[in-house]
């Protein structure tokens, strides 16, 4: 079995990212409520995310849920799991990704993470995942456009997501999406 899973907002909290890019520019924390970031914030706070997403502040997030590595490591060890974690950062950084995941506890070789620059839809498709975890409204919608397996990390730090509940299976973090896809109590 295959399974591929986003990074940021599914294994990694980014509201520290989002909550120093407004102290940055000065301005109070509003909640993301819909991927066209440029839509909803002022360029000060669109320029100071574009700055940290491409500093070593990403590279410290910290993970949502300290419980998920260990589970992750558990399902890693299964003879018959592939694990993948594709992103779509765009930095071309895959060796400090791939440090965070470590850092994180998350035990993955190098091979298992793909930081990726083109349409990450297709790329899953190349992969052909059994299931895929995102929380990214377009990456969601794309998975669903090609068949894709998708399960959708949607919560209260999602909103801009929230638009597409009706249309896929969600739930409020990995480890809740873990548990209903059977994958949980498999790693434990």
């Amino acid at each position: 079995m295959r399974i591929t899973l986003d990074l940021d907002d599914v294994i990694f909290n980014m509201k520290p990212l989002c909550m120093e890019a407004f102290k940055r520019a000065g301005q109070p924390y509003i909640k993301q409520t819909s991927w066209d970031i440029d839509k909803i914030y002022d360029k000060s706070v669109c320029d100071n995310l574009v700055c940290l997403w491409g500093s070593d502040f990403l590279y410290s997030l910290p993970v949502l849920d300290r419980e998920v590595p260990i589970a992750l490591n558990k399902l890693m060890t299964q003879p018959d799991m592939d694990v993948l974690f594709v992103t779509q950062r765009r930095l071309k950084q895959p060796q400090k990704t791939f440090e965070q995941l470590r850092n994180a506890g998350i035990h993955c070789r190098f091979n298992q993470v793909i930081d990726q620059d083109g349409d990450k839809a297709d790329i899953l498709q190349e992969l052909k995942p059994d299931i895929h975890f995102d929380d990214s409204p377009n990456v969601v919608k794309g998975c669903l456009e090609r068949s894709v397996p998708v399960v959708m990390i949607s919560n209260n730090a999602t909103l801009y997501n929230h638009h597409l509940r009706g249309h896929v299976e969600h739930y409020p973090n990995l480890r809740t999406a873990l548990m209903k896809k059977g994958l949980w109590i498999r790693a434990k």
